[in-house]
């Protein structure tokens, strides 16, 4: 015990020495309120992540996808363990706007949005998000785990009792509290996604939506961001403001070759259709069919379309 206090206590000294200049905002050893905790845990041990300021995730375009890069699979969120795991990621801001994931219960099926809440209601939650990153910092400077870094801690599951953590609580405690959940009864539901126990094996990746919750007196819906997905490797990426809208991003011709880039989106099933003759009062959707396209991601995909017709015009219709 005396020996971690002192080794705690001279860790804290360094750090508090490169603060200034070297530490920058988006760790956990600087922890910054707006920035995006990742936070995963699975009876034994925890992990919370720092992912970067909520500015990062709200400044990126429609579909556009963001790698989480602050954590690693191999050396940190193995010794957690991916299958059968809980995970979620929050913000907050300091005028108590909440940022929280919900799990989806379908892959391509966007949640029922959180609930705005009052300023004095989401505080309280924010109370609880607030202890986490102290918390990974106790665990942290006393290197209870080799391979901690600054933007990713593993930390022990419980802080109850722990003399380890002498300025915040373990992600579980925060979590689950005495109430047994959702941040100790302060919110309104779990922002927890479950793996399954053959995740690393089932080669379905799981999402969760993640909503922004801007105070008010009238509990309107929160606003849709995007949706974190955790790959069966235990990478993550972030997906912002993801819609349904087809395009067509290129279309190029070599012979009788046409090759036509696209995106979908991730409800429906989408066609891509084509004409070589525009006749007036023909809607797009009675086009002959050319091929059903892929769907269920953003991603840019590629379909080809062999034809002899010297000009040819293409659409792509959603149902």
């Amino acid at each position: 015990m005396l020996n971690n206090l002192n080794k705690k206590a001279g860790l804290i000294a360094m750090l508090a020495s490169v603060a200034a200049g070297e530490l920058m905002a988006g760790t956990l050893t600087s922890y910054s309120t707006g920035d995006v905790l990742i936070c995963f845990r699975k009876g034994g041990n925890d992990m919370v992540v720092d992912a970067g300021p909520i500015s990062t995730f709200t400044n990126l375009a429609v579909n556009q996808r963001y790698a989480i890069s602050t954590y690693s699979t191999g050396t940190q969120l193995n010794q957690v363990g991916i299958n059968s795991m809980n995970w979620s990621a929050f913000a907050w801001l300091s005028d108590d706007t909440l940022f929280v994931t919900r799990s989806r219960a379908s892959l391509n099926s966007q949640t029922s949005p959180w609930y705005a809440g009052s300023a004095s209601v989401q505080s309280g939650t924010i109370g609880r998000m607030a202890a986490i990153p102290p918390g990974a910092l106790d665990e942290y400077t006393l290197a209870v785990y080799p391979n901690d870094t600054a933007t990713a801690v593993i930390e022990e599951d419980f802080s109850s009792d722990n003399p380890n953590y002498t300025d915040g609580v373990s992600y579980h405690d925060a979590l689950k509290g005495a109430y047994g959940g959702n941040f100790n009864g302060t919110f309104q539901g779990s922002p927890e996604n479950t793996t399954a126990n053959n995740f690393t094996t089932s080669g379905q990746a799981v999402r969760s939506d993640f909503y922004q919750l801007t105070p008010s007196g009238g509990y309107p819906n929160g606003k849709l961001l995007g949706y974190f997905e955790l790959a069966t490797d235990g990478t993550m990426t972030y997906v912002a403001y993801p819609i349904t809208t087809p395009v067509i991003n290129s279309i190029t011709r070599s012979g009788t070759t046409t090759t036509i880039t696209y995106t979908t989106g991730l409800y429906g099933t989408y066609t891509l259709r084509g004409t070589s003759s525009l006749t007036s009062g023909t809607a797009q959707i009675n086009w002959p069919a050319v091929a059903t396209l892929s769907s269920g991601d953003t991603l840019t995909h590629t379909v080809t379309d062999t034809t002899s017709d010297p000009v040819k015009f293409y659409t792509i219709t959603a149902q």
